[in-house]
């Protein structure tokens, strides 16, 4: 399945220990910037660690906590894995 008829799924819909690519935040300016500041920038590789309250998400080597709230904002485009 090529990444462009994937369709993008809320953060908070991800499966638990799935990884996937940041997609987009539908959030407000400022909560965005702090994401971006945190590393949750176009395109990165997210793995989502816990889901729940808070949501934890593994950006490059970093675990972030987030609210349910703003995991539901933030939207991904799941990985499929690749065979070895």
């Amino acid at each position: 399945m090529s990444p462009l008829s994937v369709k993008p799924i809320r953060l908070s819909d991800l499966k638990v220990g799935a990884v996937a690519r940041f997609h987009e935040a539908k959030l407000d300016k400022a909560s965005c910037g702090l994401l971006r500041a945190l590393g949750l920038t176009k395109s990165c590789e997210v793995r989502l660690c816990k889901g729940g309250e808070p949501c934890i998400v593994q950006v490059r080597s970093t675990r972030i906590g987030l609210s349910k709230t703003v995991a539901g904002g933030i939207y991904v485009i799941p990985q499929t894995p690749t065979a070895a």
